[in-house]
C-alpha cells in the first residue's frame, strides 16, 4: 500500500535527500494541500491548525506520527491524537540555547544598567549610574528543568550563580546544586534572588504564578517568564511588582497574546516585553531535522522512537 510523509516544516535539501534514504518506501509531500494524498499520509512533519479539523473527519485515516516543531504543545488537541492513536513529539531541546540566551539578556538588560543606558542614548544623555547589580553569587531558582532548564542552569554556573532547580519529581540535574520538588518551592523562594518560569503548561502549572506564590518571594526579587504565558496570573504580576516583591520581570510569553495595548504591563518601568522570541533558534531546521531524521529511522525499523515523544498523561 502506498505510504506517505506531509512535510509541513521547512526542509533543507540535505534534509530531503535524507529521508529518501532512510525511507524509500515512502512519497514525500511538500505541497501545502495535498488532498488527494490525505489518504495514504502517515506520518507529518511540521503543523498547522487545520489538521485538527482533517484528523476529526477521519480524513488522514493512516496517520500514526507527527512530528511538532514546537517544544509546548498545549495549543494541540491531545485527547483527539490518542483517540486515533497518534503518537506525538515534539521539538524540545530546539529552543534550549536561545532561550537561554534571552534569559540572561534580560538580566544584564537590568542588571547591568543597559536599561537606563539605552533610555539615556535617546536624548544623547551621559548620565553615570552608582549601582548595579553582580549576577555572580546570586540564587536562582530555575523552574521547570527540562532542556530549557537544563541550559540556564549551565549559564548561570557559568556566571558562578547558586543554582536550585525546580521539577515534580525532584529528580537531580546536571548544572543545578539543589533540585527540589515543585511543591516544595515556597520553602526556597525566601531565599532566592531571581525566579526563571520554563514550566510547560499542564492542569498543574496553568495560573501557577499568583498572589500566593509572588507573596512568598523574597523582596525585590527578578523574575522572567519563557515558560507558557498562562502559568503566570497576569494582574497577580501586576501587584507584585507594584508592591516591589518584583524589582524587574522580564516577559516573552503572556496569559493572552498578543499582549493588549492598554495593558499596564506596556508602561511599567519595571518590565521589559519580548513578542514571544526567545525561542527564535538560528539553527532551528538543522537541530529539528535531527530530531525527526533520529526518530523516522526508529519508526522504518519498527521501533519505539527515541526522542521526544509526548506523554499525554503529563501533556508534555
Amino acid at each position: 500500500m502506498k505510504k506517505a510523509i506531509w512535510l509541513i516544516q521547512d526542509t533543507t535539501a540535505e534534509q530531503l535527500s535524507e529521508m529518501k534514504e532512510r525511507a524509500p518506501e515512502f512519497e514525500l509531500i511538500t505541497v501545502q494541500d495535498p488532498q488527494e494524498m490525505l489518504a495514504v499520509v502517515e506520518i507529518i512533519y511540521g503543523w498547522k491548525k487545520e489538521l485538527t479539523e482533517l484528523i476529526s473527519e477521519n480524513k488522514l485515516p493512516q496517520l500514526r506520527w507527527i512530528q511538532a516543531s514546537s517544544a509546548g504543545v498545549d495549543y494541540l488537541d491531545l485527547d483527539l491524537f490518542q483517540k486515533h492513536n497518534i503518537t506525538l513529539t515534539n521539538g524540545s531541546g530546539i529552543h534550549g540555547i536561545p532561550i537561554a540566551e534571552s534569559v540572561f539578556g534580560m538580566l544584564l538588560f537590568y542588571t547591568r544598567g543597559i536599561k537606563k543606558a539605552s533610555e539615556d542614548q535617546k536624548d544623547a544623555m551621559w548620565e553615570q549610574v552608582t549601582r548595579l547589580i553582580e549576577l555572580q553569587g546570586k540564587t536562582i531558582m530555575i523552574v521547570g528543568t527540562g532542556k530549557i532548564g537544563f541550559e540556564v542552569g549551565r549559564l548561570a554556573k557559568a556566571f558562578g550563580m547558586e543554582t536550585i532547580g525546580v521539577n515534580r519529581s525532584g529528580r537531580q540535574v546536571e548544572y543545578m546544586d539543589t533540585v527540589i520538588r515543585q511543591t516544595e518551592i515556597t520553602v526556597e523562594l525566601p531565599k532566592t534572588d531571581i525566579v526563571v518560569n520554563s514550566l510547560p503548561l499542564t492542569d498543574e502549572t496553568n495560573g501557577f504564578y499568583n498572589e500566593k506564590l509572588f507573596n512568598q518571594m523574597k523582596k525585590h526579587t527578578l523574575f522572567i517568564n519563557v515558560g507558557r504565558g498562562a502559568s503566570v496570573k497576569t494582574n497577580d504580576l501586576i501587584q507584585a511588582i507594584k508592591s516591589n516583591n518584583i524589582a524587574f520581570a522580564g516577559l516573552d510569553v503572556f496569559e493572552e497574546e498578543p499582549l493588549a495595548s492598554d495593558s499596564p504591563l506596556w508602561k511599567m518601568p519595571e518590565v521589559l516585553i519580548t513578542p514571544h522570541i526567545s525561542g527564535i533558534a538560528e539553527h532551528f531546521k538543522k537541530r529539528l531535522g535531527a530530531i525527526f531524521l533520529e526518530n523516522l529511522t526508529a519508526y522504518i525499523g519498527k521501533e519505539s522512537l527515541p526522542k521526544n515523544v509526548v506523554d499525554y498523561s503529563r501533556s508534555y
